[in-house]
């Protein structure tokens, strides 16, 4: 799922020339340039059958925008979802806000699960 996640979110019109190659699963280098958005698996679900075992399984994912501006990590954040629900992912909800008072850089975060065969 991982090729697939950055390839909808490179392919879309607008986070494309945004984001560019800046996708990336679980970490991005510190001097990363903004805005750039991190993904990672943080686990998984399986739906079990009496008579059978996990035929289906409820991959979690755990997403976050970082900019330096907080509005526009918000907007970048409400399109990604919107991209990737195109693809079959479901939408969780948002997490707090960040700030990293390092970086001075703001991130945007939510979680997402997609259903897959065992």
């Amino acid at each position: 799922m991982t090729v697939e996640i950055s390839r909808a979110l490179k392919a879309d019109d607008i986070l494309g020339p945004l984001l560019g190659v800046r996708i990336f699963p679980n970490t991005a280098d510190l001097d990363t340039p903004v805005p750039y958005i991190v993904f990672q698996g943080i686990g998984s679900d399986p739906e079990h059958a009496i008579d059978c075992g996990a035929v289906n399984d409820n991959n979690q994912y755990q997403f976050s925008v970082w900019h330096d501006d907080i509005q526009e990590a918000e907007r970048i954040r409400s399109r990604a979802v919107k991209v990737l629900e195109k693809i079959g992912f479901f939408y969780q909800g948002k997490h707090p806000d960040n700030e990293d008072f390092e970086t001075k850089l703001f991130g945007r975060g939510w979680d997402m699960s997609y259903w897959s065969g065992v």
